[in-house]
């Protein structure tokens, strides 16, 4: 069964010539596109009677093992939007989808109810959650733009908490006493007290301050000179 349907997938990826000359498959011209990834579905249906639910179960399992190159997908990984997420999806094109089921279950809840496995997903599914890859591109690129919308959704909040923090900005500064400059409360990195100084006009008067205690400083040390050697050793 397994090497048959591999028969099936050498068949499916024949070519021929389409009425503009262009290679395009051989089972398009049989039978419609169903717009899902990969080649048409292939179902088992374990018709054998007498046989154990558990060695039927080990046989869908041993097919499915062994056929395994034929309906897997391969796999890429990678996000665009965010390189901390681990996703990816798996490329079905070139690829038939497989499911089974037993004919007790066809005939006891028929073809449209949880009676089909396909291979690759967990468990019993309805025939058209059977036939869908949930982890194929088309559910990639939909989470990837979840993730491009959160991540626009976030900068555009930081941009108007950027805005609002501004505006708060603009709104408690306060002209400089001195210099009529305007002061905000965090310039040059600084917590101002409101009705301070500009920065400027603050390092000024520092400076001019430590220039006048420099100075005078100075004329103390040549006072106590003079007093302790007198007028000759002030003048020397």
């Amino acid at each position: 069964m397994a090497w048959k349907i591999e028969s099936y997938r050498r068949f499916f990826q024949r070519t021929t010539k389409d009425h503009r000359g262009r290679d395009v498959p051989f089972w398009q011209t049989l039978w419609d596109d169903s717009g899902r990834d990969g080649h048409p579905p292939l179902a088992l249906v374990f018709a054998k009677d007498g046989v154990s639910p558990e060695a039927r179960m080990n046989r869908m399992k041993k097919i499915r093992d062994l056929s395994t190159a034929c309906w897997q997908g391969v796999w890429h990984s990678g996000s665009v939007y965010d390189d901390t997420v681990k996703d990816g999806y798996r490329d079905y094109s070139g690829t038939i989808p497989v499911i089974t089921t037993t004919l007790a279950q066809l005939r006891r809840r028929g073809p449209y109810g949880p009676v089909w496995w396909s291979y690759g997903h967990p468990g019993w599914e309805t025939l058209q959650d059977a036939l869908d890859n949930p982890d194929d591109v088309r559910a990639y690129r939909h989470r990837e733009e979840q993730r491009r919308t959160e991540r626009d959704t976030q900068r555009e909040r930081e941009r108007q908490e950027q805005q609002e923090a501004e505006s708060r900005r603009k709104a408690a500064a306060w002209p400089c006493p001195s210099c009529g400059r305007k002061v905000f409360p965090d310039d040059d990195g600084a917590t101002r007290p409101p009705g301070s100084d500009c920065t400027f006009c603050t390092s000024t008067k520092k400076r001019e301050q430590q220039e006048a205690e420099a100075l005078a400083a100075e004329e103390a040390a040549a006072r106590e000179e003079a007093k302790k050697n007198g007028l000759f050793g002030f003048l020397r």
